[in-house]
């Protein structure tokens, strides 16, 4: 990913988005969870000069990988960026980067198994789970290995993350290098070229680590404690290079897992979030909600609680064609688009944004984020639609 395009998408989230991240983490160990954020931003940053959060430039020199390379090798400039006391700042979107989260905790034998995941004895504490978009695909698989004991020195989480493509929403957790009086440092980077594949390593010996990469078959990610050594690291690298995470296994929830309903069938999903149509004016052509069924499918889906995870409705008003779209999600594109909550917009911004895209996103704080699409129609109609949410 270009390092210039996500320092931009996270340039156009607003302060007020932004949440500590611990609140978060605290629920990870939940089996089933919807509101959540991912634990690691995967980005690749790639050879040659790369520069992050405005910071100064660092130039990567890419090393040829051989099998007498060391763990520490990986990670040989860690450690040359400016400054002293570094510190790693988190923090959280609100909106997740993706609608439904699927435990797979239970999977773990078999993943074992049929050889998709290592077998790792000493670690036997473990968060997986599979993070999928509002319409069923994948958003992205992640697997934590956990050691935990009595003191710090048995301390260990080791991650590896995975997405059929790039993941570049700026809802994943980020972490951004100060320096004593709080200025942005560039990231320490070793870049390894493995059988024509290029390997990004960040991060010192007792700092969080990661290990990156991408192949035909999507992006990857391993990810360390501070307490987690070069060795670590390298081990469970080599074990997935032998062992590439065939992620089609993981590719789309299962039918049973996704509902379709009309919006008559389903009158409470989303309903602080659509506007009210009818009284403006419109008259209804479609509306349509998925929603993600929790449970095994072995039961009536009345004895399991339905979620809504997006909307889509079309509307018109005489020669007026509007479309209002809700969802769960939100990437780099929805945030740049996002002219802020329904009560922070202004008729001038209306204005802009219709005569520019047509289209515009609003934020709402259940969270989710909605887009009004003027298909026919001007900036006129899209602001009357605006007004009667801040009512």
């Amino acid at each position: 990913m270009r390092s210039e395009k996500l320092q931009d998408a996270i340039g156009e989230v607003k302060d007020e988005f932004i949440l500590d991240a611990d609140t978060v983490v605290k629920n990870h160990k939940r089996k089933w969870i919807v509101w959540t954020a991912a634990a690691a931003c995967l980005c690749l940053l790639a050879s040659g000069a790369v520069k992050l959060w405005g910071g100064p430039s660092v130039k990567t020199i890419t090393q040829q990988w051989s099998p007498t390379l060391s763990a520490k090798d990986y990670f040989k400039n860690s450690g040359k960026g400016n400054g002293q006391n570094r510190t790693s700042d988190s923090a959280s979107i609100v909106v997740p980067p993706f609608s439904i989260q699927v435990s797979l905790d239970d999977d773990r034998n078999k993943l074992e198994e049929d050889g998709v995941l290592p077998v790792m004895p000493d670690h036997q504490e473990q968060f997986f789970f599979a993070g999928y978009h509002g319409d069923g695909s994948l958003y992205k698989v992640s697997f934590s290995w956990m050691r935990r004991g009595k003191t710090n020195a048995e301390y260990s989480t080791l991650t590896l993350t995975a997405a059929p493509k790039e993941l570049h929403e700026v809802s994943d957790v980020v972490y951004v290098r100060t320096d004593e009086k709080g200025n942005a440092l560039p990231p320490d980077l070793t870049v390894t070229e493995r059988d024509g594949i290029l390997i990004t390593a960040q991060g010192s010996e007792e700092e969080d680590k990661t290990l990156t990469w991408q192949t035909e078959q999507g992006w990857y990610q391993i990810t360390g404690s501070w307490n987690d050594s070069y060795e670590d690291m390298v081990a469970l690298l080599d074990w997935f290079w032998l062992h590439p995470l065939d992620l089609s296994r993981f590719a789309s929830l299962a039918e049973k897992d996704m509902v379709v309903a009309t919006r008559a069938e389903q009158p409470d999903a989303f309903r602080e979030q659509v506007p009210d149509f009818a009284s403006l004016g419109y008259e209804t052509q479609t509306e349509r909600i998925n929603l993600w069924r929790r449970g095994d499918g072995s039961k009536p889906a009345s004895v399991y609680r339905l979620h809504p995870v997006c909307f889509e409705g079309v509307y018109t008003r005489g020669d007026t064609v509007v479309r209002w779209t809700v969802s769960q999600s939100a990437d780099a594109d929805a945030w740049k688009n996002c002219l802020g909550r329904p009560e922070e917009i202004t008729e001038e911004k209306v204005n802009k944004a219709v005569s520019l895209n047509g289209s515009f996103n609003l934020f709402f704080d259940v969270p989710c984020m909605a887009t009004l699409s003027i298909e026919s129609g001007t900036a006129a109609d899209a602001w009357k639609i605006v007004q009667s949410l801040q009512n």
